[in-house]
């Protein structure tokens, strides 16, 4: 039986490889943010390693034919585990790094925040730290019925912002000594603050239980500038199609998803529902008095209880400083609506009037096992049917491919 000293030479070949492959991975690890020194370690790992483990390979299949395949398990370990251990030590180093990263993120989520411009001037927002769909821009002009536009971005917390007071969050949400929200100057520079009133975080219920990514994608905070103040109001943010249909498998009591149209003759900037702050998404609500119909489905989630009259509040772009109230109750389904699924989401469709009342339709999604999309609806209400120019929930929907179910 031959000895391991007859195979020096491969066994030599392989501590050379390894000891190469591990100064350079041990370089790479200990070297963080190298920029194009990785491309340059790479090119000297092909370069050397190259040759060695080609000539690593040749001998082994020299030993298996010198040996007629009868190669001692001792030798193959000793010529391929050290240069294979060498060359795992950055995809574990990297490994390991995705895992802290991992758990960091799971402590420390990204934060949606939606900023609206009531304050009659340009702001420049606190945008450190912070990443949009297509970028974030600092500045925002005020809001206006020609210019409806939120600034929506997500801050992303780094190592340390607990205790860093330019982030103003702990986990997913404001920390408890942020008083004030401090504007950047041109420069980028922390510059002028106003006062910051904190509103409530609203109830989540049950919601978090169907999904998946923690509270805080569940959250938006929407910050609302006015001439001498800043409120901040934390909302269940809209859902994504994904986050929509798992809350609909989940059958959470109490949810409804709210949209609106707004027949009044002013630009809707800010709604409360319930004292729940309403995501409003992206814009702010044009008046559809003489403007062509937006048949927009999408809506956010509110918590209540639709047996109950709900209690509606919003403010205009024209006159921040003023709320305006009114009470609505939302119609029930008449009793053909109990063959509908359990599982479908109840939607609301709120019609701002211009006399300042505010009327509800009631409607359902209902979708077959043919993947055939139905409507149950209680109609356009008959207060908002002298002004709904767009007709109610169902006129969004192509009529020869949806069906309206009878109520």
């Amino acid at each position: 039986m031959k000895k391991t000293r007859d195979y020096w030479f491969g066994i030599a070949i392989s501590c050379l490889l390894a000891g190469l492959l591990a100064f350079l991975g041990g370089w790479a690890v200990i070297t963080p943010d190298m920029g194009w020194g990785a491309a340059a370690l790479l090119a000297y790992g092909v370069m050397f390693g190259g040759p060695l483990a080609i000539v690593l390979a040749l001998t082994w299949l020299v030993y298996m034919v010198r040996d007629r395949g009868r190669l001692p398990g001792r030798a193959h370990a000793l010529m391929f585990i050290p240069p294979l251990l060498a060359a795992m030590i950055v995809p574990v180093h990297e490994s390991i790094l995705t895992a802290r990263r991992d758990r960091f993120r799971e402590s420390h989520p990204a934060i949606a925040e939606t900023h609206v411009n009531l304050s009659g001037r340009t702001i420049w927002l606190d945008t450190r730290k912070a990443s949009g769909a297509s970028g974030v821009f600092p500045t925002m002009e005020p809001a206006s019925a020609e210019d409806r536009r939120y600034a929506q971005f997500r801050r992303y917390p780094g190592p340390g912002s607990e205790t860093d007071d330019r982030f103003p969050y702990a986990g997913a949400r404001l920390k408890e000594g942020v008083e004030r929200y401090v504007y950047l100057d041109e420069g980028g520079a922390p510059g002028a603050s106003l006062p910051l009133r904190r509103q409530p975080y609203p109830d989540l219920g049950k919601l978090p239980s169907a999904y998946a990514f923690g509270a805080a994608g569940l959250l938006v905070h929407q910050y609302f500038h006015y001439a001498d103040h800043v409120e901040v109001a934390p909302s269940i943010a809209r859902f994504s199609l994904m986050t929509e249909q798992s809350m609909e498998s989940a059958r959470i009591p109490g949810l409804a998803i709210f949209g609106m149209n707004n027949y009044t003759s002013e630009t809707i900037a800010r709604v409360e529902i319930n004292g729940q702050t309403y995501d409003m998404g992206g814009y702010a609500a044009q008046s559809l008095v003489g403007r062509p119909c937006d048949f927009n489905h999408g809506g956010s989630p509110v918590l209540l209880s639709l047996d109950q009259p709900a209690r509606v509040r919003w403010q205009t772009v024209e006159n921040p400083g003023a709320w305006h109230e009114a009470t609505v109750s939302v119609p029930a389904f008449s009793p053909a609506s109990k063959a509908d699924p359990a599982k479908a989401l109840t939607r609301v469709r709120l019609y701002f009037l211009p006399d300042g009342s505010v009327a509800a339709e009631r409607f359902r999604e209902i979708r077959s096992r043919g993947d055939k999309l139905a409507i149950r609806s209680t109609g356009l209400p008959p207060s908002a049917q002298p002004y709904a120019s767009c007709g109610g929930a169902y006129a969004g929907y192509n009529s020869r491919t949806v069906e309206l179910l009878a109520n």
